[in-house]
């Protein structure tokens, strides 16, 4: 297990899809907090409509 710097919580290493969702930068296309950040951050903007990513 690893532990995430940005959320965090523990997640697996060989799990491919747990590896992207915390490693792997997001481009939400808006101009907020969570652009280029992680799948995990969640930037809770009040004009932001990528919390989900």
């Amino acid at each position: 297990m690893t532990n995430c710097t940005t959320c965090r919580n523990d997640y697996d290493e060989t799990d491919t899809e747990a590896v992207k969702h915390h490693t792997e930068a997001v481009d939400c296309s808006q101009s907020c907090r969570c652009r280029g950040r992680t799948r995990c951050y969640n930037c809770r903007g009040s004009f932001c409509y990528c919390t989900a990513h």
